[in-house]
C-alpha cells in the first residue's frame, strides 16, 4: 500500500478520535461525568458517520459520479429515513430510561420539592436539526470526494498534456526536417550546372546544416548562439541563388545571451521569405532581423516583397512550415511568444517575439 493511502487512514482515525475525545473533556470538567448525554452524542455521531461513509465509499462513486443523480437521491432518502428512525428511537430510550433500570432522580423528574424537570428535545425539533445535519454531512462528503476527484484529474490531466506535448514536438520534427531538406536540395541542384565551385561550397554547407539538424536539434533547447549559426549558414546557402536584382538585408545579432531556445525557430520564416520574396523580373527585397537580448528575448522580423502573380496568396496558405511554427510556438511558449502575419500592400512581413522565462 501507498503512504498517500496510509496518511489517509491516520487523518481519519486522528480526527475521530478528537471528535469521540474532546466532548468527555468537555463534559467531565466540572468532576461528574453523566453517560447519558455521551451515549446520546455517540448515537448521532453514529448515525452521521455511516451516512458519511456510505456515500464517501460507494454511493457516490457508484451512482452521483455515473450520473445516477436521481437514483443516488432516492437510495439517500430511504437511507436517512431509516436511519433518522433508528436514532429516534434510542434517543428517547436514552432520555426517559434512568441508570440501571431505576427511575431519574427526582432533581431531573421534577414534582414536590424538587427544582425544575429536564425535558427531553422536542420530537419535531430533533428531526429538524437532524437532517439539516444530515444535509451537511453528505454534502461534506460529496465535497471531499469532488474535490479528490478534481485534484488527481488534474495531475492525470497535465501528465497526459506533457506527454501529448512531446509526441506532437517529435511529429513537427519529422515533418520540419525532410521539408528543409527537400528545399535546400533543389537550392544545389540549380547551382550544379551554373557553377560548380559554388555547388561544392553549397554541399559542404549542406553537411554543416545537416549535422546541425540531425545532432545538436534532437534536443529541445538548443543555445542561442548554435540557433543563430545555423540561421546564418542557411541564408548563406539560400543567397547562392538570388539574382542581383534581390536586395538582401541581414541583420543578426545577439547581444550577450546565454539562453536556451527552441531549434529551428527562424528557418520557416527565412524560407518563406526566399520563396515568395524572389522575382527573375523585376526588383524586390527581402529584409531579414534577428535581435536577442541577455535575459530578455528574441525579436525576429522577416519582410518580403510579393510578386503580382502571389498578390492574392492567403496569410493561412504561406506553406505547412508556417502552420507547424505556430503550432510549436503555442506548444513549447504558450504565454511567452508573439507571432504577428501581415499581408501589405506590396510585401509579406512576420513578426515573431519569444520571450525568455524569468530566472
Amino acid at each position: 500500500m501507498s503512504l498517500k493511502f496510509f496518511i489517509k487512514i491516520f487523518s481519519h482515525i486522528l480526527i475521530w478520535c478528537i471528535v469521540l475525545l474532546v466532548p468527555v473533556y468537555i463534559m467531565s470538567r466540572e468532576g461528574t461525568f453523566d453517560s447519558r448525554p455521551y451515549m446520546s452524542y455517540l448515537t448521532q455521531l453514529s448515525i452521521f458517520a455511516l451516512l458519511f461513509y456510505v456515500n464517501y465509499l460507494y454511493l457516490i462513486d457508484k451512482l452521483l459520479f455515473h450520473k445516477q443523480f436521481l437514483t443516488y437521491i432516492c437510495v439517500n432518502i430511504v437511507l436517512i429515513a431509516m436511519l433518522v428512525g433508528i436514532q429516534a428511537m434510542v434517543m428517547d430510550v436514552i432520555f426517559t430510561s434512568a441508570y440501571d433500570g431505576t427511575p431519574p432522580p427526582m432533581e431531573e423528574r421534577g414534582g414536590r420539592g424538587g427544582g425544575p424537570r429536564r425535558h427531553k428535545p422536542p420530537f419535531g425539533m430533533r428531526i429538524f436539526t437532524d437532517y439539516l445535519l444530515i444535509v451537511f454531512v453528505i454534502g461534506l462528503s460529496v465535497a471531499i470526494k469532488m474535490t479528490a476527484r478534481w485534484y488527481r484529474d488534474s495531475i492525470n490531466y497535465e501528465k497526459v498534456k506533457s506527454t501529448q506535448l512531446e509526441a506532437d514536438l517529435r511529429n513537427l520534427r519529422s515533418q520540419l526536417n525532410p521539408h528543409f531538406l527537400f528545399n535546400t536540395l533543389n537550392n544545389i541542384y540549380s547551382l550544379i550546372m551554373i557553377d560548380q565551385p559554388k555547388a561544392q561550397d553549397s554541399v559542404h554547407r549542406l553537411s554543416n546544416l545537416l549535422r546541425y539538424v540531425l545532432y545538436d536539434n534532437d534536443r529541445k533547447f538548443v543555445p542561442i548562439d548554435k540557433e543563430l549559426e545555423f540561421t546564418r549558414n542557411y541564408i548563406d546557402l539560400m543567397k547562392l541563388r538570388i539574382s542581383s536584382n534581390v536586395h538582401l538585408n541581414v541583420v543578426i545579432e545577439n547581444k550577450g545571451s546565454k539562453d536556451m531556445v527552441a531549434s529551428l525557430m527562424f528557418m520557416t520564416l527565412i524560407e518563406n521569405a526566399f520563396k515568395h520574396g524572389l522575382s527573375t523580373h523585376k526588383d524586390s527585397f527581402i529584409d531579414i532581423k534577428i535581435l536577442v537580448e541577455k535575459e530578455k528575448g528574441v525579436l525576429c522580423t522577416v519582410e518580403n516583397s510579393v510578386s503580382i502573380s502571389e498578390a492574392n496568396i492567403e496569410v493561412r496558405n504561406s506553406g505547412i512550415g508556417l502552420a507547424n511554427l505556430t503550432k510549436r510556438l503555442e506548444l513549447i511558449y504558450p504565454q511567452n511568444h508573439e507571432l504577428i502575419v501581415e499581408r501589405r500592400s506590396e510585401s509579406f512581413f512576420v513578426l515573431l517575439r519569444i520571450d525568455f522565462p524569468v530566472k
